[in-house]
Protein backbone atom coordinates (compact mmCIF):
# COMPACT_ATOMS: atom_id res chain seq x y z
CA UNK A 1 0.00 0.00 0.00
CA UNK A 2 1.35 3.42 -0.92
CA UNK A 3 0.78 6.18 1.63
CA UNK A 4 -0.41 9.68 0.75
CA UNK A 5 3.13 11.04 1.04
CA UNK A 6 4.78 8.23 -0.90
CA UNK A 7 4.41 7.93 -4.64
CA UNK A 8 5.99 5.45 -7.03
CA UNK A 9 9.51 6.62 -7.78
CA UNK A 10 9.52 8.79 -4.64
CA UNK A 11 13.14 9.96 -4.18
CA UNK A 12 12.81 10.26 -0.36
CA UNK A 13 14.80 7.45 1.29
CA UNK A 14 13.31 5.11 3.89
CA UNK A 15 15.86 6.19 6.54
CA UNK A 16 15.77 9.91 7.36
CA UNK A 17 18.12 12.01 9.45
CA UNK A 18 16.63 14.69 11.70
CA UNK A 19 17.02 17.42 9.09
CA UNK A 20 15.15 15.42 6.44
CA UNK A 21 12.50 14.36 8.95
CA UNK A 22 11.82 17.98 9.98
CA UNK A 23 10.80 18.69 6.38
CA UNK A 24 8.76 15.50 6.07
CA UNK A 25 6.97 15.91 9.41
CA UNK A 26 6.73 19.73 9.50
CA UNK A 27 8.04 19.86 13.07
CA UNK A 28 11.26 21.24 14.51
CA UNK A 29 14.39 19.23 15.19
CA UNK A 30 13.96 20.06 18.86
CA UNK A 31 10.49 18.49 18.86
CA UNK A 32 11.83 15.36 17.16
CA UNK A 33 14.61 15.06 19.75
CA UNK A 34 12.03 15.39 22.54
CA UNK A 35 9.92 12.65 20.96
CA UNK A 36 12.97 10.37 20.61
CA UNK A 37 13.96 10.85 24.25
CA UNK A 38 10.47 10.56 25.78
CA UNK A 39 10.43 8.25 28.82
CA UNK A 40 7.29 6.47 27.57
CA UNK A 41 6.62 5.37 23.98
CA UNK A 42 9.53 7.25 22.38
CA UNK A 43 9.91 7.72 18.64
CA UNK A 44 12.08 4.80 17.44
CA UNK A 45 15.48 5.99 16.22
CA UNK A 46 18.89 4.52 15.52
CA UNK A 47 22.20 6.23 16.21
CA UNK A 48 24.80 5.71 13.48
CA UNK A 49 27.97 7.49 14.50
CA UNK A 50 26.79 10.98 15.43
CA UNK A 51 23.58 10.87 13.36
CA UNK A 52 20.13 9.87 14.52
CA UNK A 53 18.19 8.04 11.82
CA UNK A 54 14.47 7.32 11.78
CA UNK A 55 12.76 4.89 9.43
CA UNK A 56 10.03 6.82 7.61
CA UNK A 57 7.50 3.96 7.89
CA UNK A 58 8.21 3.67 11.65
CA UNK A 59 7.66 7.40 12.06
CA UNK A 60 4.33 7.19 10.20
CA UNK A 61 3.14 4.31 12.42
CA UNK A 62 4.34 6.06 15.59
CA UNK A 63 2.55 9.27 14.61
CA UNK A 64 -0.69 7.41 13.84
CA UNK A 65 -0.55 5.81 17.30
CA UNK A 66 -0.31 9.25 18.94
CA UNK A 67 -3.42 10.89 17.53
CA UNK A 68 -5.17 13.41 19.76
CA UNK A 69 -8.28 11.93 21.27
CA UNK A 70 -11.42 14.03 21.63
CA UNK A 71 -12.42 14.84 25.19
CA UNK A 72 -16.00 15.46 26.33
CA UNK A 73 -15.42 18.75 28.14
CA UNK A 74 -19.10 19.11 29.03
CA UNK A 75 -19.01 15.84 30.94
CA UNK A 76 -15.86 16.93 32.78
CA UNK A 77 -17.45 20.25 33.79
CA UNK A 78 -20.57 18.45 35.04
CA UNK A 79 -18.45 16.10 37.18
CA UNK A 80 -16.44 18.99 38.64
CA UNK A 81 -19.58 21.01 39.42
CA UNK A 82 -21.20 17.96 41.02
CA UNK A 83 -18.13 17.54 43.21
CA UNK A 84 -18.12 21.21 44.24
CA UNK A 85 -21.85 21.23 44.97
CA UNK A 86 -21.47 18.19 47.18
CA UNK A 87 -24.20 15.66 47.94
CA UNK A 88 -27.76 16.96 47.66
Amino acid sequence: MISEREQPGDPMPEWLDLKALTGYACVSERTLREWIHRPEKPLPAVRVGTKLLIRRSSFDRWLEAHQVKQVDVGCMVDEILAGVAGPN
